[in-house]
């Protein structure tokens, strides 16, 4: 089966609309069973595509298809694309038995939109799937005789009681269905005859959508580092995935610590988080889901020594759980813990300090400190240093400590009793380790 480009009109059904595609139309003969009766699929999910017209021949033993002439059904409609753009049907296997009297054929859909079909949520089948519908004949149009369509079932579409084929199945773009089988019922008299059908389907956007770097809502763009930036580029597009121009956007993020965007779509990490950027222009709407990852924040002590002020951090964030720390010498205040924190590497350079008072300091990391006296990592009361990493090292001056993770001691360690491996592992080999009572 083969159809030919042509420019078709295409309507929606009231306030849903129809995805649409036709074969060759005059009178339309009733149905005969057996059918089946199902609900349709939400009606507000639907659109239409384009329509063809299709001559059987039963003695040659086979189907052509042209495209259908544009027509006046009586419906406000919408001008879309050709034949072979929006949706293609093919038939293989065409075959006619003049002792049942059974005309059969295989018929596969190919959805050619951008968009799915068949879902209204893009994952997962609709009910009623993508259905082939009957709006006239089949009739004959050349020798003698009835004929009448064996189908699936029947329901409204644009008319009472019309016949359908059913393909329960969710089609990508450029996915092509499993084969469906269509039988028709003919006596030997009839040479050929043609019939209209259109293609049935919702889909996720109905009424449109806008794409970010050309694709569809809800594509997941993957890692942003904080700070670094990436500027989105939009397209608003009607359901069939028309560019529709002229239409400016606005744009909004789900949650400005992890990312912001400004008003020409420029997305910035923030720190470390998973965030929805948004795209509208009031009718359409479109997103695009930013993993901001972790980052090393050096701390500047600008504020005060308070480690959960913003202020006291480059970039005025405090670490989060997969950042990095690094505390430089010569600023004006050195970090004191106020809560219990949990980052990833920690850097402490010679004559440096992280004081953990009474909390915890838990590194997923590789930790080091310089070796001087007096500096390092310590603890003013209580706190402790938890080190849960996987294959990390550790170096220079500790307070009390306790490895739940796999360590090696890669230079000079000096730590505060008690030092405690809880689960963990410490591998020393060739360098010096102390622990001392104060």
């Amino acid at each position: 089966m083969h159809f030919n480009r042509s420019q078709r009109r295409l309507v929606p059904v009231g306030l849903a609309a129809l995805l649409a595609w036709a074969v060759a139309c005059t009178d339309r003969s009733n149905p005969v069973a057996p059918v089946k009766v199902q609900p349709k699929a939400p009606a507000a999910a639907r659109i239409p595509i384009q329509l063809l017209d299709c001559t059987i021949s039963r003695q040659e033993v086979t189907l052509q298809c042209v495209a259908s002439r544009p027509h006046n059904d009586g419906m406000s409609g919408i001008l879309l694309g050709n034949q072979g753009v929006n949706v293609q049907l093919t038939s293989s296997n065409v075959a006619y038995n003049s002792t049942t009297e059974e005309y059969t054929f295989d018929v596969t859909v190919k959805n050619l939109i951008e968009q799915p079909i068949g879902t209204t949520d893009g994952s997962t089948v609709a009910t009623g799937g993508v259905r082939v519908f009957f709006t006239s004949g089949p009739t004959v149009t050349s020798g003698s005789g009835s004929i009448s369509v064996v189908a699936d079932g029947t329901d409204f579409f644009t008319a009472a009681n019309q016949a359908y084929y059913e393909y329960d199945e969710l089609l990508a773009q450029n996915a092509t269905s499993a084969a469906h089988g269509w039988k028709f019922l003919m006596p030997p008299s009839v040479g050929t005859f043609s019939f209209t059908v259109m293609v049935s389907a919702p889909v996720q956007y109905p009424a449109g959508y806008i794409t970010l770097d050309g694709h569809l809502p809800g594509y997941n763009f993957g890692s942003l580092h904080p700070d670094s930036a990436h500027t989105l580029v939009y397209e608003v597009k009607n359901a069939f995935g028309a560019v529709q121009s002229g239409l400016l956007v606005s744009y909004s993020t789900s949650d400005a610590a992890c990312a912001t965007v400004d008003y020409a779509g420029t997305v910035t990490g923030v720190r470390l988080g998973t965030c929805t950027i948004s795209a509208s222009d009031g009718s359409h709407d479109g997103s695009m889901v930013f993993s901001v990852t972790g980052t090393t924040r050096t701390w500047t002590g600008a504020a005060s020594s308070n480690w959960d002020v913003g202020s006291n951090w480059t970039g005025g964030v405090t670490p989060a759980t997969e950042d990095s720390v690094l505390v430089p010498t010569g600023v004006p205040n050195f970090p004191a813990l106020a809560s219990d924190v949990t980052v990833s590497d920690v850097t402490v350079d010679d004559l440096a300090s992280i004081d953990v008072g009474a909390f915890s300091l838990t590194s997923t990391g590789n930790v080091a400190t310089g070796p001087t006296v007096g500096w390092g990592i310590f603890s003013s009361s209580t706190g402790q240093v938890l080190l849960t990493g996987t294959a990390r090292t550790m170096q220079g001056r500790f307070p009390k400590t306790r490895v739940s993770g796999t360590y090696t001691v890669n230079g000079r360690y000096w730590g505060r009793a008690p030092q405690t491996i809880n689960g963990g592992r410490v591998t020393v080999s060739g360098v010096e380790m102390h622990i001392h009572n104060n």
